[in-house]
C-alpha cells in the first residue's frame, strides 16, 4: 500500500484544523491504515503502555443507537460503571492536556452516525473563547455516593465522574465504506468534519504518488507543532484574519455563497471558520505558493460533501459551480464536480460519498 504525500498532508492539517476527519473512498485504499500510521508516528517515543492509554482503536457495531459503545454505561445492579477503551481515553486526556491523544472509528457509518455520535459533536461545537472546555456529557447520575469502574479493585479504586468533558487534546477520525450495509451521513455531521476521499491507487513501486501540495516541514517539526499550545475551536478571529492576509480567500468565499444562496444550498460561519483554519496553516506549513491548492481542497473537503441528491434538486447548482471552479483554477473540486455530475446523468441521483 502506498500513499499520496498530498493526501497525508491533507489529512494532518485536516486534523489539526478540527479534530474530527472523515475518510471516504474505495475499500483496501488506507483509511483505515493512514489513520493508525499517524497516531503511532505521532506516538512513536511513547512506551507500548503509554500507546495503549492515548489509541483507541474502535469498529463500530451496526447495533449502536445510543453512545455506550463508545462512554459505557452504568449497571444498576452491581452498581458499577462498565467502561470502553474510549471513555479511559478521555478521562487520561483529561489529566494531561499538553499530550495528544487518538480515537479511530473503523466504519463509523455502520451504524447511525447521529445516535452514537450526536453527544461528542455537540460538545465539540460547544467550545468557545469563554467556555475552551464546552460542555459536559452526563455518564451517570449518581451523586451520592463514589461510582467505581467495574474493572476496580479494593488496591485500585478506579472512580468515574458523573459528567465528562471531550478534551481538546482528543483528535477523532472516522474511515466510511458505501454499500448496502451502511448509513449515509447527515448535513449535521459533514457540517463538522473534513471529509478525504481515497480513490488514488498505485500498483507500480516506481510510479510516484506525490503531489505538489505537500508539507514543507520535517518529521521533527511535525511532532513539536502538531499539538502546540492554541484552540482546536475554529473562531471567527480565523476568518478575519485569513480574510485580511488573503483576499483570494474571501472573495471566493462570498463567491460561493452568492453562486449556492439561490438554490438554498450555502454554508453558514462554522465551515468559513474551518475553512479559514486550514487556509492558515496550510500557508504557514505547506507554502503560500499553494494558497489556491488550498483553497480548491477546502471547497473539496468542506462545501462538496453535503451535496446529495436527485436530478432536479442538484443539476443547476452543480454546474453553476463546476463553471466556477473550473474558471477559478480548482481543479481538484471541478474533477469531482464532473464526476458526481456524470452520476446525476446516468443515475437521476448523485452523492458526494459513493
Amino acid at each position: 500500500m502506498r500513499l499520496s504525500t498530498s493526501i497525508i498532508s491533507r489529512y494532518v492539517l485536516s486534523l489539526k484544523s478540527k479534530p474530527l476527519v472523515i475518510l471516504s473512498g474505495i475499500s483496501g485504499t488506507g483509511k483505515t491504515k493512514i489513520a493508525q500510521l499517524f497516531a503511532e508516528y505521532m506516538l512513536q517515543n511513547e512506551t507500548e503502555e503509554e500507546k495503549e492509554k492515548r489509541l483507541a482503536f474502535v469498529s463500530v457495531r451496526p447495533d449502536w443507537t445510543d453512545n455506550r459503545g463508545l462512554l459505557g454505561y452504568y449497571n444498576l445492579l452491581d452498581q458499577r460503571y462498565y467502561t470502553t477503551k474510549v471513555l479511559r481515553l478521555l478521562i487520561e486526556a483529561e489529566k494531561h492536556p499538553d499530550k495528544p491523544y487518538f480515537i479511530i472509528l473503523d466504519e463509523m457509518n455502520l451504524a447511525k452516525v447521529e445516535h452514537y455520535f450526536s453527544d461528542f459533536l455537540s460538545v465539540m461545537e460547544s467550545r468557545t473563547a469563554g467556555n475552551p472546555k464546552g460542555e459536559r456529557i452526563e455518564l451517570h447520575g449518581i451523586r451520592n455516593h463514589k461510582v467505581l469502574a467495574i474493572e476496580s479493585t479494593e488496591t485500585d479504586p478506579i472512580p468515574i465522574p458523573a459528567e465528562i468533558h471531550i478534551p481538546n487534546n482528543v483528535y477523532f477520525t472516522g474511515t466510511v465504506n458505501v454499500d448496502e450495509t451502511t448509513y449515509m451521513f447527515s448535513p449535521k455531521v459533514l457540517d463538522r468534519a473534513n471529509v478525504i476521499e481515497f480513490n488514488e491507487v498505485s500498483f507500480s513501486p516506481s510510479d510516484p504518488i506525490l503531489g505538489n501540495f505537500r508539507l514543507k516541514s520535517d518529521q521533527q517539526e511535525v511532532l513539536n507543532w502538531f499539538h502546540e499550545a492554541e484552540t482546536t475551536f475554529c473562531s471567527l478571529d480565523d476568518f478575519r484574519k485569513a480574510a485580511k492576509e488573503h483576499p483570494r480567500f474571501s472573495e471566493t468565499v462570498n463567491a460561493l455563497k452568492n453562486l449556492l444562496e439561490p438554490f438554498h444550498l450555502h454554508f453558514g460561519y462554522r465551515v468559513a471558520n474551518e475553512m479559514a483554519r486550514f487556509i492558515l496553516l496550510a500557508v504557514k506549513h505547506v507554502g503560500a505558493e499553494h494558497l489556491n491548492d488550498a483553497i480548491d481542497i477546502q471547497i473539496l473537503q468542506k462545501v462538496l460533501p453535503k451535496f446529495h441528491g436527485t436530478q432536479g434538486k442538484l443539476e443547476e447548482p452543480l454546474k453553476t459551480l463546476n463553471a466556477f471552479c473550473e474558471t477559478s483554477d480548482f481543479a481538484r473540486s471541478a474533477k469531482k464536480l464532473q464526476r458526481m455530475l456524470k452520476d446525476l446523468s446516468d443515475q437521476g441521483y448523485c452523492s458526494f460519498i459513493a
